[in-house]
């Protein structure tokens, strides 16, 4: 395949010249694309007024804290899926998180409401208030086990198939050099497989991978290509599958696209936040990859390798577009940051353990099966 790059960057914005030496502003070619988002806090947490025997007397406190602080929430101690709304946040407790009873503290999930993007003089306060009260009336801290997830689906309209080709190619491309600004533990999380490494796309190189993206004519096979997952596996075993099966445990989660437009893709990657500004650095990133890639993906070369100073590039780009206007912003994820050696991650032996624990745990009924796919079918409406 013939390289479009212009430059060692790997991306050439058309009438920006050089993008390394201009500002990041919108060209007329570009359009911005309008964004709701939903964010899921994973974190360790304990009462410093309570003890408690249970997760669920510890939500009910942490719950009466936020109503207090202007928080609207509710504690779904049932993880039905089918009773949220999304219209203000929720407390369930995460079971892919180790619990520590005798030192008082929980696994914690906090899943906020659907939020406008755009509006970013409103969301960021709802972080803002509720890291207050985990950081005040709460002992929270994050371990290796802890994440941040976030959800996005565009305003107003569904997703086309050429935006989801472009975000897909955009993750494969980019996948290495987002590894490297990432702690070791989110790249070798059994939560959060790689796309580019999975079972179907595993011995192909980036021009194919690109071809069968581009090939796709459902945004059901773009998901299916993205989170395929080996029916060879322990799990695929255990779920006694025959074949090669679409699963939500990877970086980029585009599995409740499988049943149509109005899903949602989950970045699922980063690590734990410990405070409000983790929290929204992850939001503002994913807001900003998703941008960069609809409008840029066909500016990539799948023949050159991608390097993290055009990746910083194309995110700065994705920003202005998203509307984050914070020049900078981004630059302590990159700092002191080498890219890393093309190449499969070995996944942590004792995470996939755990994983293969909980999946035991759902198939014997302690948890249902709803909570540990919770993420496939997820839409908001």
């Amino acid at each position: 395949m013939t390289s479009r790059a212009g430059n060692q960057n790997n991306l050439q914005v058309k009438g920006s010249g050089n993008p390394a030496s201009q500002p990041a502003t919108a060209s007329s070619s570009e359009m911005p694309i309008p964004l709701r988002f939903g964010a899921e806090l994973e974190v360790v947490t304990g009462s410093k007024k309570n003890k408690h025997k249970d997760w669920l007397p510890l939500a009910k406190e942490l719950s009466a804290e936020l109503t207090q602080n202007g928080v609207n929430n509710h504690v779904n101690s049932k993880h039905d899926r089918s009773a949220e709304n999304y219209s203000e946040w929720s407390i369930v407790d995460e079971k892919s998180i180790q619990n520590n009873p005798t030192g008082n503290q929980w696994g914690m999930e906090l899943v906020s409401p659907v939020l406008d993007y755009q509006k970013m003089n409103l969301w960021p306060g709802q972080f803002d208030r509720v890291w207050s009260v985990l950081a005040n009336s709460f002992s929270t801290s994050s371990t290796n086990q802890c994440s941040t997830h976030v959800h996005f689906s565009p305003r107003g309209a569904p997703w086309t198939l050429s935006q989801i080709q472009s975000i897909a190619k955009s993750v494969l491309y980019y996948e290495r050099a987002i590894d490297s600004i990432m702690p070791f533990e989110r790249r070798t999380n059994a939560w959060a497989r790689s796309n580019r490494h999975n079972v179907l796309f595993l011995k192909e190189d980036m021009a194919t991978l690109f071809h069968w993206i581009d090939s796709c004519t459902s945004l059901s096979q773009v998901a299916f290509y993205m989170c395929a997952f080996d029916k060879d596996s322990d799990y695929g075993r255990m779920d006694k599958a025959t074949e090669h099966f679409p699963h939500f445990v990877f970086r980029w989660n585009f599995t409740p696209l499988v049943e149509g437009t109005t899903g949602t893709i989950e970045f699922r990657q980063p690590p734990g936040s410990f405070k409000a500004s983790d929290t929204k650095t992850w939001v503002n990133f994913g807001a900003a990859f998703i941008n960069a890639a609809v409008n840029h993906a066909d500016k990539l070369a799948p023949t050159q390798k991608a390097d993290l100073k055009g990746f910083k590039i194309f995110l700065e780009r994705g920003a202005w577009l998203a509307g984050l206007r914070s020049p900078g912003y981004f630059d302590h994820l990159f700092a002191q940051r080498p890219m890393l050696p093309d190449g499969e991650i070995e996944l942590n032996q004792a995470g996939i353990a755990h994983y293969m624990e909980v999946f035991k745990k759902a198939k014997q009924g302690s948890i249902t099966q709803a909570k540990f796919k919770k993420l496939q079918q997820r839409v908001y409406k």
